[in-house]
């Protein structure tokens, strides 16, 4: 693991991200990694329960960034960037290996990574502590997920243990989050757009409320997704899944 990075490894738990946050509500002072060979009631964004086989990475890194709550926007783009670079360290073509809005990254076009970001304010203008949830399929994959997924041995034939891809992922992380105290949002964010998938394109969006189709036009300069319309107006995104257009349309 890094240096000052500390890791706990528990067999089973129900969720990483709850167990890191109780960390952090004891007093736990970060950075620290909470992994699990197993958890019972893993969580992914908009409330779906995420599957968690044995022989994946699931893992929730705690800490303490000096930064307002307003001042989160680049994290998920960050957190994704890293996970990219994990799995190309572990063996993906980075060709194939792309980031898909708003922090999913997918193997040949299939998801292969799961993120939730979870935070607790002081007040304001502090925030208290920030947890950082990450799945990577290395081994197992939903066959019957919302997004076709894979994983790393299916993609690319690579067998990696858990254990293994975490001081990867670990060491990437730091690097990452010390080059957001260098960079600006607008060089974090033109990365994300070098390596993403369906930007310049038509795409299915969901949202909660509704479903449409528009093109990918880029990233708004606090982490939303600008989307043209067939009617050529412009909508702008902060939650919601992009999915392939129907090959029928």
């Amino acid at each position: 693991m890094p240096d000052g990075v500390g890791a706990f490894f528990f067999a089973e738990c129900d969720s990483t991200n709850a167990l890191a946050g109780s960390l952090a509500r004891k007093g736990e002072a970060g950075p620290i990694w909470v992994c699990a060979g197993v958890q019972t009631a893993g969580r992914g964004r908009r409330g779906r329960i995420w599957t968690s086989e044995p022989g994946n990475l699931y893992t929730s890194l705690m800490f303490r960034p000096n930064l307002k709550p307003t001042e989160l926007s680049a994290l998920p783009f960050i957190v994704a960037l890293a996970i990219r670079d994990t799995f190309i360290a572990l063996g993906a073509d980075p060709e194939r290996t792309r980031c898909k809005w708003p922090n999913d990254v997918l193997l040949d076009e299939k998801k292969a990574s799961g993120v939730l970001i979870e935070s607790s304010a002081r007040n304001a203008e502090t925030l208290d502590y920030v947890v950082v949830g990450i799945g990577m399929n290395l081994l197992h994959f939903p066959h019957e997920a919302v997004f076709e997924a894979t994983s790393l041995k299916d993609a690319f034939g690579k067998l990696v243990q858990p254990r293994d891809a975490l001081p990867i992922l670990a060491g990437n992380m730091v690097d990452r989050l010390n080059n957001w105290n260098i960079y600006s949002f607008t060089s974090i964010a033109q990365e994300w757009i070098n390596v993403s998938w369906g930007l310049g394109q038509r795409r299915e969006i969901r949202t909660a409320t509704e479903t449409f189709v528009g093109v990918l036009e880029s990233l708004s300069n606090d982490g939303g997704i600008i989307v043209r319309l067939d009617d050529g107006t412009e909508k702008r995104l902060y939650a919601g899944d992009i999915f392939p257009v129907d090959r029928s349309e």
